[in-house]
């Protein structure tokens, strides 16, 4: 009766020893697991970013053209309101 009781002490305790092992590996996996999950996030989001920031360069590039395109345009005018008015003196 004695080594009954022995040996179902010994079994309590290695089961209560596995079983705040196992929360202890949890407990240490958990936050590695959030920070997967945020790191995954943040890579998402980073993508997002850089497909934002090629669209902007597109347009900027396009708005650039436009620009030097008005200032050639407004060169020549410059040079005929010149032209004009070096005529008319």
């Amino acid at each position: 009766m004695k080594d009954e009781a022995l040996l179902l002490g010994y079994a309590i305790i290695a089961l209560v020893t596995i079983v705040s092992f196992i929360s202890a590996i949890l407990k240490f996996t958990q936050p590695i697991n959030q920070l997967n999950i945020a790191i995954q996030e943040l890579r998402d989001l980073i993508a997002g970013i850089k497909e934002s920031n090629e669209e902007q360069k597109q347009r900027i590039r396009e708005h650039g053209r436009q620009i030097n395109s008005l200032a050639s345009r407004m060169d020549r005018l410059e040079t005929k309101v010149d032209l004009i008015h070096n005529k008319s003196l």
